[in-house]
């Protein structure tokens, strides 16, 4: 029914469109970078859901000019954005944390810009929903929150 020339052109495309499809999604994967810093935003969803603040405020850089970006200011530094966090945000207030929506932009070896979605359930079954930017910094091999803003 159908010539042998056919039936090899549509075999060869099969196999063209199959390699393609299949290294399609290699074009998208993570870079190891990527992966880790991931893995730091699963660890922010981990300690926030946990009401560990200690945990939480880990993940931001060892550095002085670590910031948090507020409605009304910044607060630099780890210490002064635990400080925050433990008066304003006791464990009770916290609720069950989950960002999604991440998108990753390389910026240099150091810094990558985050953008995502953040979602706070309560017990009571509310919710907040908002967006979220960090720039994280590699230090040592390990990466951080460098500055964080969520709105």
């Amino acid at each position: 029914m159908f010539t042998p020339s056919f039936r090899f052109f549509f075999l060869a495309g099969m196999l063209l469109l199959f390699f393609v499809t299949a290294t399609a999604g290699n074009s998208y994967a993570q870079s190891k970078d990527e992966k880790k810093i991931l893995a730091v935003l699963r660890l922010e969803e981990e300690y926030w859901s946990k009401g560990d603040i200690d945990g939480y405020v880990s993940l931001y850089a060892p550095l002085d000019s670590t910031r948090m970006i507020l409605s009304k200011g910044a607060a630099y530094g780890k210490d002064n954005i635990l400080a925050f966090y433990k008066k304003y945000w006791p464990k009770e207030k916290m609720g069950q944390l989950v960002l999604d929506g991440e998108n990753m932009e390389r910026l240099s070896r150091r810094f990558y810009y985050v953008t995502g979605y953040f979602h706070v359930k309560y017990p009571d079954g509310k919710t907040i929903d908002g967006r979220y930017s960090s720039l994280m910094i590699k230090i040592k091999g390990k990466w951080y929150l460098y500055t964080d803003h969520s709105g």
